[in-house]
């Protein structure tokens, strides 16, 4: 009987080809688009070229200073400021005449550089700028030390060397990138894939009047539930699913940055099994807790409404995660609902699996579906609440 009213439902959702457009195929092409924004974040621009306004006094020399940098070209303005000011440059240099020439004499010479540090081409041409002026001093000291007999070395009184951890290879910014994608894109596809169909068979069957000839019928009531939540649950599987396959499929085919994070390891099998019991466990948690939202509600704006700070919830553990390390997740995090899905999925993508977070993660989830779902089943006894 649950099985035919199962079938029954998912026949009803689907025949909406709207609900499946927005629900499903629209967020897939949005967080699909993330990848390329993500990548497009990675890349070094090699072949972009940023303009930088030079006075007229420092035109020949400055362009034979920065001529081993094809990423700038330099262009000489009355007014370099002014320039910068209109968009029409990234950075201005500005500085005395006879700079260029005065560099290896003895002596501090001054540049300024202008520009909007806010902004991310100006900031990347300048830091480009300070390196290249930052090498040239190293060289410029080296000489003045060497005229004077001078070891270079008397200038060091020590060395500090970073060495990353295993699991932080040289990917490692690429692979920070996707432990904060692809968790966002799991439980954002997760919860617009529920949304929708919570909403209609709920919210949406007491504001059509259909509830009550449906719950008229010998059908028992908790086998209505139950086929209603598992047919939530499966849209959101399903979109969650389809996401990541999708962001999967993109990052290995079509980037080159965030494609080098990911690698095929002897614990592959193990993190795949994880990732589809969390896929599992995090629509039917989902489900109950939208089921449960749709339940109050009296009509479909209504459930609308409820259902909002639940996308943002969807989200916020984005903003927790992105500055701590692998490492530094507590035992509150595994246990939180949103956060622990981010946590434990940040863990597997690094390749460490540890089955006391995992246990927490699966187990946690499993209590708050029970919980949302005892609570879903009391209110939908109740005539007040679902007619």
């Amino acid at each position: 009987m649950i099985w035919n009213m199962y079938v029954k439902e998912m026949k009803d959702v689907f025949r909406d080809r709207r609900t499946l457009l927005m629900v499903v195929f629209l967020p897939l092409i949005l967080l699909s688009g993330l990848v390329f924004f993500y990548e497009s974040l990675m890349s070094d621009d090699k072949e972009e070229t940023y303009t930088v306004a030079i006075p007229n006094e420092l035109s020949e020399e400055g362009q034979l200073f920065f001529s081993d940098m094809p990423n700038l070209e330099m262009e000489v303005f009355a007014r370099p400021k002014e320039v910068v000011d209109e968009g029409e440059a990234s950075v201005a240099l500005l500085a005395e005449d006879g700079f260029f020439e005065s560099l290896g004499e003895e002596g501090m010479a001054g540049v300024t550089l202008y520009g909007d540090s806010m902004s991310q081409n100006a900031s990347y041409v300048m830091n480009m700028i300070e390196s290249k002026f930052a090498q040239v001093e190293q060289g410029i000291v080296s000489s003045r030390l060497e005229e004077k007999n001078v070891e270079e070395s008397i200038l060091e009184a020590f060395t500090v060397e970073r060495v990353e951890p295993s699991y932080n290879d040289e990917n490692g910014d690429s692979l920070a990138l996707i432990s904060m994608l692809l968790p966002m894109v799991f439980s954002i596809a997760i919860a617009s894939g529920s949304t929708s169909a919570a909403m209609d068979l709920f919210a949406g069957e007491k504001e059509r009047k259909t509830m009550e000839s449906l719950l008229m019928t010998p059908v028992d009531r908790n086998k209505i539930l139950i086929s209603k939540w598992l047919t939530i649950s499966t849209f959101g599987a399903m979109t969650g699913i389809l996401a990541v396959v999708l962001i999967v499929i993109e990052t290995l085919f079509f980037t080159e940055k965030m494609k080098a994070a990911f690698s095929i390891n002897e614990g592959m099998s193990i993190v795949i099994i994880i990732t589809l019991a969390m896929t599992l466990l995090f629509a039917l948690f989902i489900a109950a807790l939208l089921m449960l939202i749709s339940i109050i509600a009296k009509s479909i704006k209504e459930s609308q409404s409820y259902s909002t700070p639940v996308s943002l919830l969807t989200i916020a553990p984005m903003f927790f995660i992105t500055s701590m390390g692998v490492k530094e997740f507590t035992f509150i995090d595994f246990i939180l609902p949103f956060m622990n899905l981010y946590a434990i999925l940040k863990q597997l993508l690094y390749g460490i699996i540890d089955i006391t977070n995992i246990a927490l993660t699966l187990g946690s989830t499993a209590i708050y579906i029970l919980i949302l779902f005892a609570i879903a089943r009391v209110l939908f006894m109740k005539d007040r609440w679902v007619l």
